[in-house]
This record gives C-alpha cells, sequence and structure tokens, in this order.
C-alpha cells in the first residue's frame, strides 16, 4: 500500500502566468513553514535517550509522580508486568495532578522499546519487503495474540474486550516502514477505545507506538494524536 501520489500540472507557456504560478508556490511554502513553526512552538518535545524523539500537543503530559508509582505499582502486582525504564506515557493533561475533569478523560501515548541482539530486526530504513500472503499470517498471528493478552487481563480482573480489529498493514511514518496494529476494545465496560500500535523495527531494537483514545472524545483527540505519529524520529542502530 502506498502514500504517494503524483500530481501533474500543465502550464501554458506564458511568462506572466509563471510568474503568478511562482509567487502563489512561495505563498504556500512560506504558510506552511510558518504553520509547522507554530506548532514546534506549542507542543512540547519529548526525548528517550538513546532512543528518540518526539511531540505531543499542549493537551497531554508526560506520566510522572505519585499517579506514575500508583500505575506502576498496580501493574506490577496486579497484571504481574514488570516495567520497562524506556515505557514513556503521555496521558490527559491534569492526571498528574488529580484534576477530576481529567481523570474522566481518556487518551494515551504510550512509547516502549524491546531490546534484542544486533540483526534481530530490519535495520531502521530497510523497506519492509512482505507479501501479501505473509501480511496475512502476521495478522492472524497477532489477533491471536491480542485475543489471548484479553483473556489474561479478564483473568486478572481487568476485564477486556476485543470489539473489532482492523487487517495488519505496513504505512510509512516520518520515512521508516511500520506495522499497524489497529482495533477498538473495552476495559471493564468502560466507552469503546479507538487503538493503533506501530511497531518500528531497528536492528537490535523494536519500537512500539500505540495511540489510543475513547471514541465518545474524538473530538478531544483525534486531530492532535493524528499528527504525533509524524514527529517521531527514532536514532538508527
Amino acid at each position: 500500500m502506498t502514500f504517494y501520489e503524483t500530481i501533474t500540472i500543465e502550464l501554458q507557456q506564458n511568462g506572466e502566468e509563471m510568474r503568478i504560478l511562482t509567487g502563489v508556490v512561495l505563498f504556500v511554502i512560506l504558510a506552511s513553514a510558518l504553520g509547522l513553526q507554530a506548532q514546534d512552538t506549542t507542543w512540547n518535545t519529548v526525548s528517550i535517550p538513546g532512543i528518540c524523539t518526539y511531540q505531543i500537543p499542549p493537551t497531554v503530559e508526560i506520566q510522572k509522580g505519585t499517579y506514575k508509582r500508583i500505575m506502576d505499582q498496580f501493574r506490577k502486582t496486579v497484571l504481574e508486568i514488570s516495567e520497562s525504564p524506556d515505557r514513556v506515557i503521555a496521558q490527559p493533561k491534569g492526571i498528574n495532578d488529580f484534576d477530576p475533569v481529567a481523570l474522566k478523560r481518556y487518551c494515551r501515548i504510550i512509547v516502549e522499546t524491546e531490546r534484542g541482539a544486533k540483526g534481530n530486526y530490519a535495520k531502521l530504513d530497510e523497506p519492509l519487503a512482505v507479501s501479501e500472503v505473509e501480511l496475512k499470517e502476521i495478522d492472524m498471528e497477532l489477533k491471536k495474540q491480542m485475543l489471548q493478552m484479553a483473556a489474561l487481563s479478564t483473568s486478572k480482573g481487568m476485564r477486556m474486550t476485543i470489539l473489532s480489529w482492523t487487517p495488519v498493514k505496513i504505512i510509512r511514518v516520518n520515512g521508516v516502514d511500520a506495522l499497524l496494529i489497529a482495533y477498538t476494545r473495552s476495559m471493564n465496560d468502560a466507552p469503546p477505545a479507538l487503538v493503533r500500535t506501530y511497531k518500528i523495527q531497528n536492528n537490535d531494537y523494536l519500537h512500539s507506538i500505540t495511540i489510543s483514545y475513547r471514541e465518545s472524545e474524538k473530538n478531544l483527540w483525534a486531530d492532535d494524536l493524528g499528527k504525533v505519529i509524524g514527529t517521531f524520529k527514532f536514532r538508527k542502530r
């Protein structure tokens, strides 16, 4: 699947028209540059040393402090999941301060990295050469794993229900190939959440970026969180 479009513009051989067109193009380029600059000044840059940098909108914050300690302890004691030092979570702004309005909202940007041996994964700048048959097999396996994870979570008291599943596909993320896993799920009968996980291979690292939010809060999160994935810059291994 490709996201490139080819646009052909036929121009008349008229010097005046060319001058007008040039002025319009320069205006569009300048406007785009100013728009990007404005985003850079209002969004916060997150750096995970030795791994990547990315940007988050001012409506979210990096999980930290007492709230993070509570969540880490819950994952460790209840879900029996060991925390990775590379795992960074962004959530609605105000949750760290236990703001009641923020606590009623849900969105997450979760970045984590699985470390392996050199050559375990494709290099960061290598296209993912996967046939349609292989992609279908990967899709079946990942869906199976997700259903098993849901069953395990449910058995530990966190009822997880997979409501829908979109076939896995390969997309480009800021110049590199990523495996996209998309589905909707509900936790403990909470409103359905849209989840997108991007898997990016990087020689001995496997990066995972999970972006999720409630369908009912799409107007709050969809636009900004849809832009976040394009800000990621990974350090080549």
